[in-house]
Order: structure tokens, then C-alpha cells, then sequence
């Protein structure tokens, strides 16, 4: 047990020495407490009693507390969902009915009264029904509940539109086309396939941390085409997939083995031009479903197929779906200031990722990526010393994947090293850094120059200005210095994107000026700070404390060496991040 898990256990029989003491007044604790002591439970099969244990705890505590104190009715819907959710995971599907049913209708209940606090875990619950009825066969109500939470979906992206709510609702449009397919309503499946694409391609086409959501959407498309006998629709959606393939193993390869597995498990596999090919089916099958009558809506598939398909569900579709639900979820918390959420979200994501089957080739990448966005999100909520070892684990893992599959992994083991190297300067361990980050560039750098792409110079700019602060932590100043002027200049190459690059512009500016200072070359230093005040907008969260830390330095080192000009800018711009 770690030492957090210490903490936590601890937390909870403390509450429950108040219940026995205080009575009812100090159930709200209790509850609090087992909610985050099931945390660390949710990925250790080896513990699933203890964990069914402190969720049914966490149930009748809340469902007790609520008897007199209404209020807390959110918290006994979320005790309730959480448990079928596991439940649900781990196969258990009768079991997980109860407790879905009755959180979807307390989360019902509140979202007549606040259905923009409780629409979108109303939404999520009713999500989680028709997954648990889908995995008892019970495919009329799997429809209706499946057609209920679109609904409720459209409602939240009417009424608070966004590019989250877009998506979940192209996420509830993509399980109600897979409910239609299964209940043999293929025709009205292709409908909604049709716009469950439509609504990831409007939402980015699958560029982000959706993109394995996005590919699902298509195959449940091709697939519903195939039933209906819209062959030259299948195929051209197939030559879609084969080309978002190719752009993903340049931009994210880890993501590949996602798509080739569920490809597989639909009888697909890559060609020898990268375009997915129907693998050949024994003679009694028929050459596509649906072909013999003419694209009837009845289900033509064998047994044996039908039954792999029930079965693929957990394996191919729920688990890396929900890996990838919790990812996008994470980084939308880290983008809203909420590093502490951020790491809620990934640590689920990380426990579900270590319920993969060592021999599914998804597998390790998979655990690679979340271990790397936990460890940052951790650094972010001020834990670098709890983001170490998680951070070496992903290390290791990219490594691996390196060694076995080559230059496409390159960038996201440099990634990782970068992330650790600056968690370990935070500790002051900056030798360790130093290494850490240099072998970082020392992987980017051949994939930016290689492609050309702005993506991978953006990061490897990055990385270099990181670079920089590394070798000044170790009072290497001329190399920092170098390190600064080539992020500076691959930054000036390339095209503004977004904030994101700004953000990196400007901090690099900065730094360069910094690092030409402590060097007593005071000629660039001016310039540098007109540039990057003239650059300076910066939303919250982006670093904003260290930049007007470093131009308060700036400003007093401008005073100092006869330019009070530009060292009134430098304390104006600082003066005004500060705000």
C-alpha cells in the first residue's frame, strides 16, 4: 500500500470513528472519504471485494445521509453511478442494472431543477444504462435509452454550446447507431452513424484526444453501410480511415494499434497500400452482409460473428473508449485551471489502462500516454515529487515501444523526457534534468527537421527553451544562451497557431534576454523585451507569474545599464500580468 493510500484509508476510518461519535452530522466526511479511498482500488483486480466493499459503504452512507439532508442527493447519484460503472467494467452487468437505474433517475430528479448542473451527469447516466442493458441483450430498451440520452445531449449543446458538449453528443449519437445496428434497425442506424461522424468532423475530425472515439464512429458506419449494400459509400469511408491512419502515425502513433485492433476485430485488416481490406470469409458466409437480400435490415452475420461481436464491446470499444473519454476529460480540467481534477481524471484513465491484457498490442502505448499526462497534470496541481516515478514508468515504456517499432515513437518518448525533466529540476535535481531534457531535443530535433512540420518544430522550440533553463540551472550560461537563440529562431520560422505558440514566443523572447544578460551582452537584450511585450496576451494559467517574474529582473537590469525606456515597458507589461 503507498503512502497515499495510507493517507487515504486513514481518512476514512477517521470519519467513521465521527459517524460513531457524532452520529448523522458527520456523514458528509464519511461519504467524501470513501469516494476518494475507491480511487486507488479501481485499477488492482486483486482488490475488487475491498473496493465493492467501500462502494456499497459509500451507497448506504449517502442514501442515509440524504434521508434528512436532501442537499446530498448529488452525492448518493454519484455513489450509485460509480458503482455500476464498475460493475458494469468488470462484466457484471445484471449487477450493475440496480445501481444504474436508480442513479439515473436521482440525477433525473435534479435536473429538472438545474439542468445545466445535472444535465450532463443526467446525460452520462443514461449513457451508462443503455451500455449495461446492450451487455444483457435487452436491445429494445438499449434503443430507447440510448435515443433518450441523445435527446438530453442535444438540449445541453442547444442551450450551452461548446466544442465538450459537441462532442458528447456525437459520442451518444455513435452509441445510439451501435444499439440501432445490434437491434437489427439498420437502416435507421446509417442515419445516426452519418451524424455521429459528422459531428466529430465538425468538431475537428478526430484531430484530438477524441480520435479514437472518431475512428470508432467510422467503423460503426462502414459497418452499417455494409449491412445496408452501400458498397461504394463503405469503401470511400474506408479510404478515409486509411488516410486519418496515416496522418496519426506520423502526429500519433501510439494511437495506431487502437485502430488496427478494432479494424481486426470487424475482420478488417491493413493492406499493402494502408488501406483497410476485408479479411476472406469461408464460402457459407457470403461475400458481405446484407448482400443476399438486397441490404435487408435483418442481421445476416453467422453465429460465430454475431457472437464476437457481442463479445467485442469491453475489449475493443468500451475500455479504450473511456480511456480516451477520461483523457479528453483530464485535459479539459487542466485547460479550465483545474489541475487537481486533471489528475482525478487520469488516474481513472491510468487504472482502466492497466486492466489491458498484457498481450493486446494497445496495450503499452496506451499506458505510455496516460502515465505522461498524469505525470504532468500532477506537476501542474504543485506534486512534481508523485509525478517522478510516474513519469519514469512512461519513460520506459516509450522506450520499448522505440526499440521495437522505431522512428514514429520517437516524439512522444522526447515528450515524456521533457515532462520529467522538468519535474525534476522542480525538485532540484537538475543534473538529472539537464540529462533528461537534452536527450529530449536530441530525439526532436531529427523528427522537425525530417517532416518540416510546424507541429514538430513548435515542440521542438519548446523543448529547446526548456533546454535552456536547464543548462542555466547547472550556471552553464553559454549554453543556455545557444539553446535560447536556436528556440527563439525556430519559433520565428514558423507561422503563428494559436496561443499555444504565442505563449511559447513570448517566453522564449524573454528568456533569450535573460540569458544574453547574464552573459553582459547587453545589445540584444532591449529588442528582445520590445519584441515580446508587443506579443504579450496571455490568458490565466499560462505561466504568467514566471514571465512578470522575469521581467521585473529585466526591468531592474535595463535601469541598471542605461535604457530606463525600455526598463518602463519591461515593468509595464509586468505590472500588467500581475493584475
Amino acid at each position: 500500500m503507498t503512502e497515499r493510500e495510507q493517507r487515504l484509508r486513514a481518512a476514512v476510518e477517521t470519519a467513521r470513528h465521527q459517524v460513531r461519535r457524532d452520529g448523522d452530522a458527520a456523514l458528509p466526511a464519511l461519504v467524501e472519504a470513501l469516494h476518494r479511498w475507491c480511487a486507488p482500488l479501481l485499477g488492482d483486480p486483486a482488490r475488487a471485494a475491498e473496493l465493492d466493499a467501500a462502494l456499497a459503504e459509500c451507497v448506504s452512507a449517502a442514501r442515509q445521509l440524504v434521508r434528512d439532508r436532501p442537499e446530498y442527493l448529488p452525492a448518493l447519484a454519484a455513489a450509485l453511478y460509480r458503482q455500476s460503472l464498475t460493475l458494469g467494467h468488470r462484466g457484471e452487468r445484471a449487477r450493475a442494472l440496480p445501481p444504474a437505474r436508480e442513479a439515473l433517475a436521482h440525477y433525473r430528479e435534479l435536473a429538472d431543477d438545474d439542468l445545466r448542473t445535472f444535465g450532463p451527469p443526467a446525460a452520462a447516466a443514461l449513457e451508462n444504462l443503455a451500455n449495461q442493458l446492450a451487455g444483457t441483450g435487452a436491445r429494445t430498451e438499449t434503443v430507447e435509452v440510448a435515443r433518450e440520452a441523445v435527446a438530453l445531449r442535444r438540449r445541453l449543446a442547444a442551450r450551452h454550446p461548446g466544442p465538450e458538449r459537441d462532442l458528447e453528443l456525437a459520442s451518444a449519437l455513435a452509441d445510439l447507431g451501435i444499439a440501432l445496428g445490434e437491434a437489427g434497425r439498420h437502416r435507421e442506424a446509417v442515419d445516426i452513424a452519418h451524424e455521429a461522424v459528422a459531428g466529430y468532423r465538425a468538431a475537428g475530425g478526430g484531430r484530438g484526444p477524441d480520435r479514437v472515439a472518431y475512428w470508432a464512429a467510422l467503423l460503426s458506419l462502414v459497418e452499417e453501410l455494409e449491412h445496408t449494400g452501400r458498397h461504394h459509400e463503405q469503401d470511400r469511408i474506408l479510404a478515409e480511415l486509411a488516410d486519418t491512419r496515416r496522418q496519426a502515425a506520423r502526429q500519433t502513433p501510439e494511437l495506431i494499434a487502437h485502430l488496427d485492433a478494432a479494424l481486426r476485430a470487424r475482420g478488417y485488416r491493413i493492406g499493402p497500400d494502408g488501406r483497410p481490406r476485408r479479411e476472406a470469409r469461408d464460402a457459407s458466409d457470403g461475400s458481405r452482409p446484407g448482400a443476399a437480400r438486397g441490404g435487408s435490415d435483418l442481421p445476416q452475420t453467422g453465429a460465430a460473428q454475431e457472437q464476437q461481436h457481442r463479445a467485442a464491446p469491453d475489449a475493443v470499444r468500451e475500455k479504450p473508449l473511456r480511456i480516451a473519454e477520461l483523457a479528453r476529460h483530464g485535459h479539459a480540467r487542466a485547460e479550465r485551471g483545474d489541475p487537481a481534477g486533471a489528475v482525478t481524471a487520469f488516474r481513472q484513465a491510468l487504472a482502466l489502462a492497466r486492466q489491458l491484457p498484457a498481450a493486446d498490442v494497445r496495450t503499452r502505448p496506451t499506458l505510455a500516454a496516460v502515465l505522461h499526462d498524469l505525470g504532468l497534470a500532477l506537476g501542474r496541481d504543485g506534486r512534481p515529487a508523485e509525478a517522478i516515478g510516474v513519469l519514469e514508468e512512461s519513460v520506459r515504456l516509450h522506450r520499448a515501444e522505440l526499440a521495437e517499432r522505431g522512428a514514429p515513437v520517437a516524439p512522444l518518448l522526447a515528450e515524456s523526457l521533457d515532462t520529467l525533466g522538468s519535474r525534476l529540476a522542480a525538485l532540484g535535481r537538475h543534473r538529472a534534468a539537464l540529462a533528461a531534457t537534452r536527450e529530449a531535443v536530441q530525439l526532436q530535433e531529427p523528427v522537425a527537421d525530417r517532416t518540416g512540420g510546424a507541429r514538430e518544430n513548435r515542440e521542438l522550440a519548446r523543448m529547446l527553451n526548456n533546454l535552456s533553463i536547464r543548462y542555466a540551472d547547472r550556471r552553464r550560461h553559454r549554453a543556455a544562451r545557444d539553446a535560447s537563440r536556436r528556440s527563439v529562431a525556430r519559433y520565428r520560422s514558423l507561422p503563428f497557431a494559436g496561443p499555444e505558440h504565442l505563449t511559447g514566443l513570448v517566453h522564449a523572447l524573454t528568456n533569450l534576454a535573460l540569458r544574453e544578460a547574464r552573459l553582459r551582452n547587453t545589445g540584444p537584450v532591449a529588442p528582445l523585451i520590445r519584441e515580446a511585450v508587443e506579443l504579450i496576451h496571455l490568458p490565466r494559467g499560462y505561466q504568467r507569474a514566471q514571465l512578470a517574474d522575469s521581467l521585473h529582473w529585466l526591468a531592474w537590469y535595463l535601469g541598471r545599464h542605461g535604457d530606463p525606456a525600455t526598463a518602463d515597458v519591461a515593468a509595464a507589461a509586468e505590472a500588467r500580468l500581475r493584475r
